[in-house]
């Protein structure tokens, strides 16, 4: 039921980044469905991101006994708005046909190096990750109304709280420090 269903749409995403307003959908669309599936699915879990889609496909997210869902999906807009304008600044800039890869080109337009395209993919990445922050402690300080969480998947937020995302590895916190779950601090 909930499998083609989106949380976010590309009018939202460029009424809050600057992407131009004639970015096809057929670029932005694989995005969302990319950041929601993978992304955001490793910060909220499979569980919470199928209730989500739930209750968007029925359209009972509105309801007042899903309050706190509907305050979770509105965490989550920031986090897939970045992280879709971030995934754009690659898959809008290169092109794959049978000849291979090629960057378009054309006489009135000023196209930015690789290099540019990649620091402003982290300039998005960065805003992400702040929203990442935001809905991970939205999460553990909601837990107890939102039954879709396991002890396990709370440990594992907690772990993802102290890492560095940006660089592609999971450093599950300073070296030689302990997390206390129970009490949400390091104890060292």
């Amino acid at each position: 039921m909930s499998k083609n269903v989106l949380l976010t749409n590309s009018n939202y995403i460029k009424s809050v980044t600057n992407i131009s307003e004639n970015t096809s959908d057929k670029y932005i669309f694989p995005s969302i469905n990319e950041a929601q599936e993978i992304d955001l699915k490793g910060v909220i879990g499979e569980s919470l991101l199928k209730k989500l889609k739930d209750l968007v496909s029925d359209g009972t997210i509105n309801d007042p006994d899903n309050a706190i869902y509907k305050d979770l999906l509105q965490q989550c807009q920031f986090f897939l708005a970045y992280d879709v304008v971030a995934k754009l600044c690659v898959t809008t800039s290169f092109k794959i046909d049978n000849a291979g890869v090629y960057r378009s080109n054309d006489e009135n337009l000023y196209y930015a190096s690789l290099e540019e395209v990649h620091n402003m993919e982290e300039y998005y990445q960065n805003k992400r990750d702040f929203f990442r922050l935001e809905i991970s402690n939205f999460i553990i300080n909601n837990r107890a109304q939102l039954p879709e969480l396991n002890d396990c998947a709370c440990r594992k937020i907690r772990a993802q709280l102290y890492s560095a995302e940006s660089c592609g590895i999971n450093l599950g916190g300073p070296r030689g420090k302990a997390i206390n779950y129970k009490y949400g601090y390091y104890k060292g």
